[in-house]
């Protein structure tokens, strides 16, 4: 799968990366109420909800009525936070995604320290 099979429609706000509510609720095929008292029953800490959730409102008409349609901006850490609870098989492959991702990284980051510390020795040695 590629990346973007693994996630929601992301846009920019501020120069920030974004998704919305309702993206994630159609991206992971649920209701939109549903994905909303997901965030709004999250315990995260308020500094990560002041940092990572945004309350947005947009005007919807149908028909002859127009209402507030409350939704929620989340960046990149608000997301996974939010995902990292979701079950079922696009979450299974968003988090499967995630590891693989963070397993990449610290194979990098442990390569690079041996390489530091192979040229570290080297000059102690004065090769």
């Amino acid at each position: 799968m590629s990346d973007n099979q693994n996630l929601p429609v992301i846009t920019l706000k501020s120069n920030i990366p974004v998704t919305n509510s309702r993206d994630v609720a159609a991206f992971f095929g649920k209701r939109h109420y549903n994905v909303l008292w997901d965030i709004d029953a999250l315990e995260c800490s308020p500094e990560f909800r002041a940092l990572n959730f945004e309350a947005t409102t947009e005007t919807r008409r149908a028909g002859a009525v127009t209402r507030d349609m409350r939704s929620i901006d989340m960046t990149k850490d608000g997301f996974t936070f939010l995902v990292m609870g979701f079950t079922g098989r696009k979450a299974a492959a968003f988090k499967e995604a995630y590891i693989a991702r963070f397993n990449e990284m610290e194979a990098e980051l442990r390569e690079a320290s041996a390489a530091g510390c192979s040229k570290r020795s080297d000059a102690a040695s004065g090769d």
